[in-house]
């Protein structure tokens, strides 16, 4: 981040000169001025579009496939960010970049969201290739609620929006931010809410049901983003590589998980657009396993930066159907 401070001084010094201007400004100019929200997420910008509609202008701030987990904001990004209002976290260990930017970013209007402060958040020590440890051939996570305020940013999984229980929480969060910055469309936020909390319902109902329907209850994935999803729904993810798609297993983790994946007769290997490591492609091969699509919202790819939460989790739901039948 040093060689982002200097383009930081630039951009208070813009904020500053913004503000002084917006001062003046019409004042039925400024309210029909878009808030302006960036994300760290898709997940979390596609959550925000559903409950601001038109009031607001959501930009994600990691470019199309690539991954969050390792991403740092550009200079430009940073003096756009200064003139926002609102910039969205999930408050986990995904955006290990958030404290420099809030420290880099004091002396402007910008608010930042934590918008998993109310979700249960799961170790991500838990969801690591539980079957590679002599003496264990358990997947299952453990919930953990939170023992002090605030979150332990070292400890958890960030994939929280999986869960479309947590996708609630999150859009909660997001509401009461979006009221509280533009409180005249507040009656219009908590109506989106209400929307996105039955489509939300009617997909928790989707998923609960594709598991119920299955013949297995494992899930071979390409990395550990599924806990939250396997632990509502009761199945269990086998992860090639950790919570970045970066920790890469070692050979022995990689013939435990192929001894595990045949003992389990899995027939599909869920791989993610904007994540095939070459060893998954390899784990593959040897059981003679076919490939499937599922979407970990974290990234997507451009051709999807238009999609909305629910379409892609409507299709994990297919997906899920068909790998665990």
């Amino acid at each position: 981040m040093k060689k982002i401070i200097p383009a930081l001084t630039v951009a208070f010094a813009s904020a500053s000169v913004l503000a002084a201007c917006g001062s003046n400004t019409d004042s039925s100019t400024s309210e029909n001025k878009q808030t302006e929200v960036y994300a760290s997420t898709f997940a979390t910008a596609a959550i925000a579009r559903e409950i601001g509609g038109d009031q607001v202008n959501v930009k994600m701030i990691v470019p199309p496939g690539a991954d969050p987990h390792s991403y740092e904001p550009t200079s430009k990004q940073l003096t756009e960010i200064a003139k926002g209002d609102l910039f969205l976290l999930t408050g986990t260990t995904l955006e290990p970049y958030s404290k420099k930017i809030q420290e880099s970013l004091k002396g402007t209007d910008v608010r930042f969201i934590e918008t998993s402060k109310d979700v249960n958040l799961l170790e991500s020590d838990a969801t690591l290739h539980a079957h590679e440890e002599e003496g264990h051939d358990d997947h299952a996570t453990d919930e953990h609620a939170h023992e002090e305020e605030g979150h332990d940013h070292g400890k958890y999984d960030p994939h929280v929006w999986l869960d479309p229980v947590n996708a609630k929480a999150m859009a909660r969060s997001i509401t009461t931010a979006l009221s509280k910055e533009v409180p005249k469309d507040k009656a219009t936020f908590e109506k989106n809410l209400k929307a996105f909390d039955q489509q939300a319902d009617e997909l928790d109902e989707q998923f609960k049901q594709a598991v119920a329907d299955g013949s297995k209850k494992e899930l071979l994935v390409t990395h550990a983003a599924y806990g939250y999803l396997a632990e509502r729904y009761g199945f269990t993810q086998l992860p090639i590589a950790g919570i970045s798609p970066s920790d890469e297993p070692s050979q022995k983790q990689l013939a435990a998980l192929v001894k595990e994946a045949r003992m389990h007769d899995l027939k599909y290997v869920a791989f993610e657009e904007t994540v095939s490591p070459k060893v998954a492609r390899v784990i593959q091969k040897e059981i003679g396993a076919e490939s499937v699509t599922i979407h970990n919202l974290e990234s997507v790819t451009k051709a999807q930066q238009n999609s909305s939460y629910f379409k892609l989790m409507e299709e994990n739901v297919q997906t899920l159907k068909q790998a665990l039948q």
